[in-house]
């Protein structure tokens, strides 16, 4: 017979000791953020060189709007990284990120499909990587982990595959023939 009973103690997911990213992971974040405005200022530069009109009109703002625009990047990236965190728990994972809308992410590790570990140059220099988890029916990553240490990232690779193993074999029924 079904029983469908209601649950009065909801676990809270405030309670979640969420780990920091790595140290490095604010330099990564503003690196980053570098690698776009030196070619867009360069653009910029190069638009009011050939166009003086451009250059006149624009000017006041350039000079005051991109210093400020680069400083609230940059400020923008401090607050995001100290916001983050992750936790490795015993069934799951979980990923908070945000400042104004915050969002933490849960993933139960028995949905996990496919894990990647992604690390680009800056990473690589910084010794950070990317952990992407994937579950079943979707193209795209569903919990992304930016700002993670290379280390961090295989062992919580490890942790999952481990895991995963251990469900499989745990539901593995033996035939009586």
């Amino acid at each position: 017979m079904f029983n469908n009973q209601q649950i009065t103690d909801l676990p809270q997911h405030k309670n979640i000791e969420f780990k920091a990213l790595a140290d490095k992971a604010l330099l990564h974040a503003q690196l980053n953020w570098l690698v776009f405005y030196i070619p867009f200022s360069a653009i910029l530069a190069a638009i009011c060189y050939f166009n003086e009109n451009f250059a006149n009109n624009a000017q006041t703002y350039l000079l005051i709007g991109m210093p400020i625009l680069i400083l609230a990047s940059m400020l923008y990236s401090v607050a995001s990284i100290k916001l983050q965190g992750v936790a490795m728990r015993q069934h799951d994972i979980a990923f908070k990120k945000g400042i104004i809308w915050q969002r933490v992410t849960i993933l139960p590790l028995a949905r996990v499909q496919h894990i990647e570990i992604h690390r680009g140059p800056i990473e690589r220099k910084l010794g950070l990587a990317s952990l992407k988890l994937y579950s079943a029916g979707g193209m795209s990553a569903d919990l992304q982990v930016s700002g993670l240490t290379h280390t961090d990232c295989k062992n919580m690779r490890q942790f999952v595959q481990d895991y995963r193993q251990e469900q499989t074999s745990t539901q593995a029924v033996p035939a009586d023939e």
